[in-house]
């Protein structure tokens, strides 16, 4: 990741959210996290902060995966969420804690 990228992800999320989504990432760029958010229709930061869940999360469980398929996850996170009335919907990384919580992080 850049300097300049990093610098924008720790404005935006935190310096603890930012390391994170590193994780998360591994050698992608951060353009992979924005794209796919922008794919879904959601704002970046709010994917970003997702991520680190995600993340924490497989680290807490001492479990790793590529970055496409935790991006896959956010995705299908996004897709359950499209069932729920947009105002009773929490916000994504609610709803990946959420899913993480009923149904894990299914091996590949």
């Amino acid at each position: 990741m850049e300097a300049r990228e990093r610098e924008k992800l720790v404005a935006t999320v935190g310096p603890e959210d930012a390391a994170a989504v590193e994780r998360f990432l591994g050698g992608c760029a951060l353009c992979a996290l924005v794209e796919a958010a922008d794919g879904a229709d959601r704002d970046w930061p709010e994917w970003a902060r997702a991520a680190a869940v995600l993340q924490r999360w497989l680290e807490a469980a001492g479990r790793e995966a590529d970055a496409e398929r935790k991006l896959g996850y956010l995705h299908c996170t996004v897709e359950a969420q499209k069932a729920v009335p947009t105002a009773l919907r929490p916000a994504l990384p609610q709803a990946v804690a959420r899913m993480l919580k009923d149904h894990g992080f299914a091996e590949g």
